[in-house]
């Protein structure tokens, strides 16, 4: 495998972690959809408003040869109104209503309310190169920089059958809470969830 870089985000990344973002998570997206990936993507393009730099978050990229192959994004602190404007007539106009309050439901549904700790957002590596280590990587990356910046603790939310629970076990995680939502299950198909957490 080439050698794997892992670096800041930088706003020219906004595509390609988007394209990342919905294919690693298609199943979640598309569930009771009547959307396509590509449809997905353009909305999200349309509505998401995080800007490298932003003091809340730390977001690192993975790249292989420039390409990005992983994506982490940890919340740090209070999340602030964004400035951008999100175009909800002009995406119900071409997505249908529904398919476009579906799609920002299921958004507000996994984002975790953690007002008082780091919290990880979403990781997610490129299918193809899943199993080389590349997730391991944006984590001990992303924790070196929390740890230089004064944090001790971070967590997150991962569906219980998910085979990346088992990698975050080994980095430290520890189960604190087994979660089951019917109003996920229903929504992104994924009932059972585990909340964990790592002190270092």
């Amino acid at each position: 495998m080439d050698h794997i870089t892992i670096e800041e985000y930088q706003d020219k990344d906004f595509e390609s972690v988007i394209a990342l973002l919905v294919h690693s998570f298609k199943s979640k997206f598309c569930h009771r959809q009547d959307l396509s990936v590509h449809d997905i993507k353009d909305m999200i393009y349309a509505s998401w408003d995080l800007k490298a730099g932003d003091p809340a978050y730390l977001h690192f990229v993975a790249k292989q040869n420039q390409t990005i192959v992983g994506v982490i994004l940890i919340r740090c602190g209070k999340k602030e109104k964004g400035n951008k404007r999100i175009p909800i007539i002009s995406l119900c106009k071409r997505y249908g209503v529904m398919n476009t309050i579906l799609l920002f439901f299921k958004m507000l549904l996994l984002d975790a309310n953690t007002p008082n700790e780091c919290y990880i957002e979403h990781i997610a590596v490129s299918d193809t190169l899943r199993g080389k280590g590349i997730g391991k990587q944006l984590l001990q990356y992303a924790e070196q920089a929390l740890w230089d910046r004064g944090y001790t603790t971070w967590s997150l939310a991962v569906a219980e059958d998910n085979p990346a629970k088992n990698l975050y076990s080994r980095l430290g995680f520890k189960e604190i809470k087994k979660i089951k939502s019917p109003l996920k299950g229903f929504f992104v198909g994924t009932y059972q969830w585990s909340f964990m957490q790592k002190n270092f």
